[in-house]
């Protein structure tokens, strides 16, 4: 069975669409368990929670902005 999460990727501020293959039968995983998916929006690595779609640095709904060196 597969699930879809949508997060709003930091770098480009798009929606993406990601599917998890959900092979646990029971999601005895922690909640705050983040695993790491390919962006197809800027093909960077982000971490994202796999129960609630936010990345690592969302901090209640809000994005923490990064600073990007020139």
């Amino acid at each position: 069975m597969q699930r879809q999460i949508l997060f709003k990727c930091p770098r480009t501020g798009m929606n993406v669409q990601h599917r998890f293959d959900d092979e646990r039968p029971e999601r005895a995983g922690p909640a705050d368990s983040y695993v790491p998916v390919r962006c197809p929006a800027c093909m960077s690595l982000h971490f994202v929670n796999s129960d609630t779609g936010k990345l690592l640095n969302e901090r209640s709904g809000q994005s923490v902005a990064t600073s990007r060196s020139a």
